[in-house]
């Protein structure tokens, strides 16, 4: 059977829950409305403490979730459009990814975020950009794109065992 890369990421995503006690999911509307896309669809009826929707501010979502990932924690954070990652970007870049360094090795943030990026959703210039290089560019984060289905699984249930952050982005298109 052929999954599509939603349905993937739900797969790796529910399989992630069950599997890593200390983690979970924030961002706005991944609760009963499934996320952005839908990616999140029907995991908060199997983990309703664990999956979190979030007021709308991407700064605080990110803050959170570093917070909680220097306590022990494995947060996903869900950012509907990339284009919104450079309201954390404060969080995500000058934080995040530099407290592994800045702690001379002894912390670390072990989260991942998704995010949609690219055009052809017929989405307005603020929901179509793409920062993939911006990020690549950020010592201390990991920058990933998925480019099918599979991939799109693999990468999420790996990154999540990875005790840096890691910004996936997931192309629209697909």
């Amino acid at each position: 059977m052929t999954k599509t890369f939603l349905q993937a990421i739900n797969e790796g995503l529910r399989q992630i829950l069950e599997t890593v006690p200390e983690s979970y999911i924030l961002g706005e509307d991944v609760g009963t409305y499934g996320g952005g896309f839908g990616a999140t669809k029907g995991l908060v009826a199997d983990f309703p403490d664990r999956v979190l929707d979030t007021p709308i501010s991407e700064a605080a979502i990110t803050g959170v979730a570093t917070g909680s990932a220097l306590l022990g924690k494995r947060p996903i954070l869900e950012i509907q459009f990339s284009d919104f990652l450079t309201v954390a970007i404060d969080q995500l870049v000058n934080e995040a990814a530099k407290i592994h360094f800045l702690s001379n090795g002894e912390q670390s943030v072990p989260m991942v975020i998704r995010a949609a990026s690219g055009s052809g959703t017929g989405a307005s210039s603020q929901h179509s950009q793409s920062f993939e290089n911006w990020f690549a560019h950020v010592p201390g984060l990991i920058v990933v794109m998925p480019s099918n289905a599979y991939d799109a699984k693999g990468i999420l249930v790996a990154a999540v065992k990875n005790n840096n952050p890691v910004l996936i982005f997931e192309p629209k298109s697909l």
